[in-house]
């Protein structure tokens, strides 16, 4: 049915976007929140810094976008089917919630250790050290994350609505 493919294609379009859409206020709190030292991916642009755009929900906006574009990006990404994939859902967010433990004070040195041990002194090897020795504990993080992923999935049950409705009609 040609119809079907290119009810697919609209549908992983709309996650692709809504997903890039996160993950670009996602870079503006970097950019415009947070300290420049904060970010190793994200350079800083002097003319929008310590604007604090966000306000006091920068500080939990970053661990909820995260999975929720990811989400998002990752099921745009997969073969189309008929049910949602929420495992995607599930995965980020186990990702985002184990970062966040791993900065916690208990496991960090450990983790920042196996890192060191596994990978040497490769500069991923730092880079990991630093995060979660260096990293703060929050749970706000981990429901922000939580909270990221149950929105993916919103979008998602959302968008299979629409591909429903499409087929009904």
């Amino acid at each position: 049915m040609p119809g079907v493919a290119g009810t697919e294609r609209r549908r992983a379009a709309a996650l692709l976007a809504i997903g890039g859409l996160g993950l670009a206020i996602g870079v503006l709190v970097y950019v415009t929140d947070r300290a420049a030292t904060h970010s190793l991916l994200i350079p800083p642009i002097g003319a929008l810094s310590g604007r604090h755009w966000f306000g006091p929900i920068a500080l939990w906006l970053p661990s909820f976008v995260h999975p929720f574009s990811f989400s998002l990006l990752t099921a745009a990404a997969l073969a189309p089917r008929t049910t949602p994939r929420y495992e995607v859902c599930a995965v980020w967010c186990a990702i985002n919630v184990a970062f966040e433990i791993g900065q916690h004070p208990v496991p960090a040195r450990h983790l920042a250790g196996l890192g060191e041990a596994v990978l040497g002194d490769a500069p991923l090897a730092r880079v990991l050290a630093n995060y979660f020795v260096r990293g703060t504990f929050d749970p706000g993080d981990i429901a922000a994350a939580l909270l990221g992923a149950v929105a993916a999935a919103g979008v998602m049950r959302l968008l299979a609505f629409n591909v429903e409705a499409e087929h009904a009609e």
